[in-house]
Formats: structure tokens, sequence, C-alpha cells
């Protein structure tokens, strides 16, 4: 049977689960680097960004279903005209069937001036599907992680967060408003903090259950000294940053800190986009 294409809905967040899971764990074991995860959680953090997606963005997110079985699925974003890809996924039983090609397709939209994406950096396949769509790799996404231990910084006073305060800042590190998503991010944290340096707002920072992010600044230094106290903050305990390698001021705080590097990502940016230097992002779902 052909296979079949349509919108995603939420009733097939389970089935999206095992195809993902799926696609991780062969991915992973072909490169000798086992990977794994525990069962779907209608309430974990898999299931909230996925509906968060749907619900903003469902436009965008397709499954691809062979016999009736969801074997492929898509979702992305759109913020002040920057498209974002944030998953892709096809079961390893139905690989090479241009499966993911014509997902890409249905998900990818009218014009928008600027796209992005995030990929493992063993996953060569799809990265040089991206590629043939214009989406270069420019810069790494370092997991870093570990107990942190480091002096607190004294630059910067804390501030509960205001929209227009983190709308400046997004524009400043993003260059788009993320409204829509700090609504989700304060709700799925445990901390989310405005920074404020000499009586304005400087940079932004979220700690949640999973770890450190999202992070910006209005510059890299205001970042930096963001990423800084919340990793003071966040002493003894174990937690996780996803940092650009554009972003040294951010990577330089988190080594220092002694956090360690696990496996890195790939940021896929249209050209002639600039990679970001100003924030740390808040998972490969997210950006």
């Amino acid at each position: 049977m052909a296979v079949e294409y349509r919108p995603a809905t939420e009733a097939d967040l389970a089935e999206e689960f095992a195809v993902f899971v799926a696609a991780q764990v062969e991915l992973h074991e072909r490169r000798g680097a086992p990977w794994q995860a525990g069962p779907f959680d209608p309430d974990g953090r898999w299931a909230q960004v996925h509906r968060h997606l749907l619900a903003h963005d469902g436009e965008r997110a397709f499954v691809a279903l062979d016999d009736g079985r969801v074997v492929g699925f898509t979702a992305a974003l759109l913020r002040g005209g920057c498209w974002y890809l944030a998953a892709l996924f096809v079961h390893p039983d139905a690989q090479g069937r241009g499966i993911g090609r014509r997902l890409l397709e249905l998900a990818w939209g009218g014009r928008h001036p600027r796209r992005a994406t995030i990929t493992e950096a063993i996953q060569p396949v799809s990265t040089g599907l991206y590629a043939s769509r214009g989406l270069l790799p420019v810069t790494p996404v370092l997991a870093l992680a570990g107990r942190p231990a480091l002096a607190a910084d004294d630059t910067l006073e804390r501030a509960a967060p205001e929209p227009e305060a983190l709308r400046a800042i997004d524009l400043a590190a993003y260059g788009f408003d993320r409204a829509v998503d700090h609504a989700f991010f304060r709700r799925t944290s445990a901390r989310a903090t405005v920074w404020v340096r000499d009586g304005a707002p400087a940079a932004y920072s979220y700690r949640s259950p999973f770890g450190i992010g999202p992070v910006a600044g209005v510059d890299p230094e205001a970042a930096a000294a963001a990423l800084r106290a919340e990793l003071a903050a966040s002493a003894g305990e174990e937690v996780r940053v996803d940092v650009p390698g554009s972003a040294p001021a951010l990577v330089r705080v988190a080594l220092e800190a002694g956090l360690r590097l696990a496996d890195p990502g790939l940021l896929l940016l249209s050209p002639p986009e600039r990679p970001p230097s100003s924030l740390a992002i808040h998972s490969y779902w997210l950006l």
C-alpha cells in the first residue's frame, strides 16, 4: 500500500514517540553508542513539547502512515519570519523510501526569510537532506553536563520576567519575538528570571528539572553572566545546558563551572544567516 500523509494530531503522540525512540536506538547502536528511553509518558516533557508545537504550529506538523501505522512524523515552528524544523523522524523499517523527504516538503511551507534546524552530529543522512534544501551546518551545539561549582555573578540583579523585557532580549539574541514560547517555558520551569544590568534588562534564564535553558542576552557578555548566575544557583545539582559553539562566552562559563562535554549536535542555518552568539537553547525541539 502507498504511504499516506496527513496533519498530525494529539492522538498520534504515542505512536510518534515510538517512531522517535526506534529511530534514535537504531542510529546510536549503528554508531556504537547505545541509547535508551523510558516508556511514553503523556504528561512527560516530550509530550508537553509536542502538544505545544501542535497548539501553535499544527499546520506544520504531519505524520506518514503505512497500512494505518505511523511510520514517520515532522514538526516545525514559525516565529517572526524564522522557520525552525523541530522534529523529523522515520521508523528504521520505513527508511529509504523517500518518506523523510516528503515530510520535509509538507512542513516546509511558503517562503520564509530565515530557516534553521538542529541535528545530531552523528546523523549524516538528515544533515545531507537539510543541506540539499539550503540549510548548512555552521556550528556545533555543545551539550555540557555535570554538577557546577563556581562563584555567583555580581554584575546582574534578579527581576521578574516582563513581556517587554523578554521581547527586547529575544530580538537581540534570536532576531524574533518568542512570546508564545515563553508561556510554555514559564509553565514547565522551576525558575524564570530576567537579569538586570545597569538598571536595564540584559538577559533572561530558565531552570527546569531537565537543565538550564533557554538563556539569552542582549549581548554575549550579558548571556554569559546570566548563565554563570544560574550555574552558581545550581551548585552541586546535576544540570545540562546546550550551547552553540558560536557562543564562546557561554561555553567558557560552562567549562569553568566544571561541566563536561557530551555528544554534540549541529546547528544548520540558511545562509547568509549569522550563527547565534548570545544564547543557550531550550532543546533541539524548541531552539
